[in-house]
């Protein structure tokens, strides 16, 4: 669900913006009028995307003359920050938390802004979860972690407990990742990746057990 009924722009047209834009049709449905349009600096104005139209790239948001909000549909940590520390100087422009009506976010767990939570997905008691992360597809975060802000979180990933993810990582499809790991800020931790230690900021690993590979 979103945070209240608004109108609504998906930033970014591509794979993660259609779903998101599936996401809202189930959220909103039988009133998809909140859902402006998407905005994509790499599409012509006027391409139709999934039934949705493309009004334009970043500059065409300063015309808005009411208050709306902004959902990222993309997924790549830097991109996230650099798009959300813009935009977020327009006082006209919020950022809602999207949650797939199939997840489950524990009461006890507290998100920022612009958060985004696809479908089967678990979220469990005491988790915090920072502006503008995106959990994939059934991933399951367990109870007392900290995920950063701008990090994502891909299909089938299992975060277990008292983990803290740092701000912008990139976490791979099928990885896991042991109680109590500490992931440092900026990480790439690659697909089917078995995480058992702590990350330091800027590492990418990968394997069973992860290794460092840059």
């Amino acid at each position: 669900m979103t945070k209240r009924a608004e109108r609504i722009v998906i930033y970014g047209a591509g794979g993660l913006g259609r779903e998101i834009l599936h996401m809202l049709r189930l959220i909103h449905s039988g009133d998809e009028s909140v859902i402006l349009g998407f905005v994509d600096d790499g599409v012509p104005a006027g391409t139709v995307v999934n039934g949705l139209e493309v009004i334009g790239g970043m500059s065409c948001l300063s015309s808005m003359s009411e208050p709306y909000s902004v959902v990222l549909g993309m997924a790549e940590p830097g991109v996230k920050r650099k798009i959300h520390r813009e935009l977020a100087k327009d006082p006209m422009i919020s950022f809602p938390n999207i949650i797939h009506p199939a997840s489950c976010v524990s009461d006890c767990a507290a998100l920022g802004e612009g958060v985004v939570i696809a479908a089967r997905c678990e979220v469990s008691v005491d988790v915090r979860i920072r502006d503008c992360a995106f959990l994939n597809v059934g991933t399951l975060v367990g109870h007392d972690v900290g995920i950063g802000a701008y990090s994502s979180i891909m299909s089938m990933t299992v975060v277990s407990g008292n983990v803290n993810i740092g701000e912008g990582c990139m976490i791979g499809v099928h990885s896991a990742i042991r109680p109590g790991v500490r992931i440092g800020s900026n990480c790439v931790i690659d697909m089917g990746s078995i995480v058992l230690r702590d990350i330091p900021d800027g590492a990418a690993v990968f394997g069973n057990p992860a290794r460092r590979v840059s």
